[in-house]
């Protein structure tokens, strides 16, 4: 279980849920992985314009890499930076290739209709704060391992997290953080029981 420090208001989001929070410039999500195995799809809106998003795209063009790094920024469609990963205390196994999960992934499974899944989890999260998106953009999916080896075939491995390992962003702009706890349970992206679970965050009073 994730354990607080005297200071700090823990929030769950649901093994298999999602959350969207507004953060004002400059204060600081810690979002931690509870049990060490889950797989959590991260997008931000910008809360002035919520057509610019946070961009995978964009972000691997101007850090060139596959996935950001303690200290990296990341970047809107329109190549504003909108978040720094100030902290992160996992190995730093990320993904910003795959979509999020869909209705049309879980179909294609052989799974009945009606599956949970983050595409859902991002729209619903992001409509009870009365924003209605123009579009699902590709997520940050934090702590997913997908493997790269020279363009041959990538691989879906465990998460390399271990329980209450955590990432720290600030928001560079006010944005609208939105975060599904993934729900699939067909592959072994949430470990080898494909068993999706709690994880928690905690938001920073300080704005600066």
């Amino acid at each position: 279980m994730a354990k607080a420090a005297p200071s700090e208001r823990l929030t769950r989001i649901p093994g298999g849920g999602g959350r969207a929070v507004r953060l004002a410039r400059g204060q600081r999500l810690k979002l931690i992985n509870t049990h060490g195995s889950q797989v959590v799809d991260t997008w931000a809106l910008s809360s002035a314009d919520h057509s610019e998003y946070l961009s995978m795209e964009q972000t691997r063009r101007m850090l060139f890499k596959l996935w950001p790094q303690q200290g990296d920024r990341l970047y809107s469609n329109r190549r504003t930076p909108m978040l720094a990963m100030e902290r992160d205390t996992s190995p730093g196994v990320h993904d910003t290739l795959f979509a999020c999960c869909d209705e049309w992934v879980y179909a294609n499974y052989g799974c009945p209709p009606g599956h949970a899944n983050c595409r859902d989890n991002f729209l619903r999260a992001v409509r009870d704060l009365g924003i209605d998106p123009p579009l699902v953009p590709n997520p940050l999916n934090l702590w997913m391992s997908i493997p790269v080896h020279d363009n041959i075939g990538l691989q879906i491995g465990h998460p390399v997290t271990r329980p209450g390992d955590y990432v720290v962003l600030r928001a560079l702009m006010g944005v609208v953080l939105v975060f599904s706890a993934c729900p699939m349970d067909v592959t072994p992206i949430n470990g080898p029981d494909c068993q999706p679970r709690d994880v928690h965050f905690s938001l920073s009073a300080r704005r600066v």
